[in-house]
């Protein structure tokens, strides 16, 4: 039961130190993106082709392949926190190696080591999230995973363009600093100690969390539930069983849209692509402008993704980066056949902020609610870290071809490309996305059963529109 005012406060807190993370993994990731114009100047530190530069972008996916295992082999045995703890770990490790860097191959292994951080985190973050946090609040704290990724992309883009290769690394390790030196003193989710038959911590860190004495049918709920996931030990062949099958190609499918729609390519490269729009804005400039905008955006999505649903914001999202997609890759082919375009450098600019914005409300933020509510607690690891790989999966092929297919063929190919999967997205929502919002987790994991018999229209009948407080 929840307390009274201010209950979910210390849900919040919790949370926002544990998101500090995520502030760490997009902040090297988007690290690429100032990076790689100072690797390819003339007067580069450390001299860089461009297609070594691409493989710089790639093996930071290719080293968060090793997350989501040793996620695997850590979160049920020594705890969703610890695996979060150490997960910090890999990160600074690659910005050292940054910071001692000279020669490209020793960058390749920076990136390896900085994507396995990735790897944990995506991991192990959605279920410590929404683990700790009560129904009601549970999408809005599950978006603050986005939230904090989006910052962490707005901090890289605003000071890597005007710092050294060497100084952007220390600045970087700040974050995976602050993380650990706060989110220790957070604690374990009810969870994971009941799993561990700890009930009397599972209680405590219980009462702390929603603030309140008044846990004892919460408590008892929590209880069943695992004594069921004990009863049921997870597999990956209960993972693709008649119950869970639908939830993990819905989510499968999310992670796939992520990347297939272009969204981490824009991430990563972003001041080369601005550099090709002839504007009164350098590349530099602009990318800090989508930074501002998405940290906007994703702060604003994470209030009315408890308000307006997981399906509606989906469908808006898949819908308009289907269309930002197809206009900029018309400005460029365009550009490509020689027309003038300088009167019109407002449309691509103006479309990829749109893109930025439709993408963030949805994409971005609720795929990650979703991992948290379509499976039970026994295979909900086994879950998050198969999303992760196939959004890594994908990831690598987006941002490995990307660059090749933009220098060999035309960048109005690959948003063409991006378009065309996003479309197909947009229709896979709508016809199998079911709503979650304010549903307890036994009423979802019971409809997820009946593909034909989803809580669309239940959501309003479970529970009345949901206040965030």
């Amino acid at each position: 039961m929840d307390g009274g005012k201010g209950a979910y406060i210390r849900q919040y807190t919790a949370a926002f130190s544990g998101t500090l993370l995520m502030v760490t993994v997009a902040s090297t990731f988007s690290w690429s993106s100032p990076t790689l114009p100072k690797l390819l100047a003339d007067d580069s530190p450390i001299p860089t082709t461009p297609d070594q530069s691409s493989w710089i972008v790639s093996f930071y996916v290719i080293g968060s392949f090793a997350g989501p295992p040793l996620s695997i082999l850590l979160v049920d045995r020594l705890g969703r926190k610890i695996t979060l703890l150490s997960a910090a770990i890999p990160a600074i490790t690659g910005m050292i190696l940054v910071l001692v860097a000279n020669s490209y191959q020793i960058l390749y292994v920076s990136r390896i080591f900085t994507g396995m951080t990735s790897g944990m985190a995506y991991s192990a973050m959605s279920m410590y999230l929404g683990e700790i946090s009560s129904n009601k609040i549970r999408g809005s704290i599950g978006t603050l995973l986005t939230v904090m990724a989006k910052f962490g992309v707005l901090y890289t883009y605003a000071i890597g363009p005007y710092i050294s290769i060497s100084m952007l690394a220390w600045m970087l390790l700040i974050w995976p600093a602050l993380f650990i030196l706060t989110f220790i003193w957070m604690p374990e989710t009810p969870y994971f100690l009941l799993l561990k038959d700890r009930s009397k911590d599972a209680e405590k860190s219980l009462r702390w969390l929603r603030k309140t004495d008044d846990v004892t049918e919460e408590l008892e709920k929590m209880n069943e539930a695992v004594k069921k996931a004990q009863d049921n030990r997870g597999t990956f062949k209960e993972l693709f069983s008649h119950g869970n099958r639908l939830s993990l190609i819905i989510c499968l499918a999310m992670g796939a849209c992520q990347q297939l729609c272009g969204s981490q390519a824009l991430i990563a490269y972003s001041e080369q692509i601005f550099e090709e729009i002839v504007s009164g804005l350098s590349g530099s400039e602009s990318a800090i402008i989508m930074g501002v905008v998405q940290l906007v955006v994703a702060s604003f999505s994470s209030s009315i993704v408890d308000r307006w649903g997981r399906r509606p914001l989906l469908l808006l999202s898949t819908c308009g980066v289907t269309i930002c997609n197809a206009i900029v890759g018309l400005y460029f082919y365009l550009l490509h056949i020689e027309v003038d375009m300088d009167a019109h450098a407002w449309l691509p600019i103006t479309t990829i902020m749109i893109f930025i914005i439709t993408y963030t409300v949805g994409l971005a933020t609720v795929p990650f609610a979703l991992l948290s509510e379509l499976f039970p607690t026994n295979i909900k690891a086994l879950a998050t870290a198969s999303f992760t790989l196939v959004a890594g999966g994908f990831a690598f092929g987006v941002l490995k071809l990307y660059q090749v297919v933009s220098d060999n063929i035309g960048m109005h190919v690959s948003f063409w490309g991006f378009a065309a999967f996003s479309l197909f997205f947009a229709i896979f929502v709508y016809f199998l996305v079911p709503e979650t919002k304010g549903r307890p987790f036994e009423v979802i994991l019971e409809d997820m059963k009946s593909p034909f018999k989803r809580g669309r229209k239940d959501a309003e009948k479970t529970e009345a529109p949901v206040k965030v407080q």
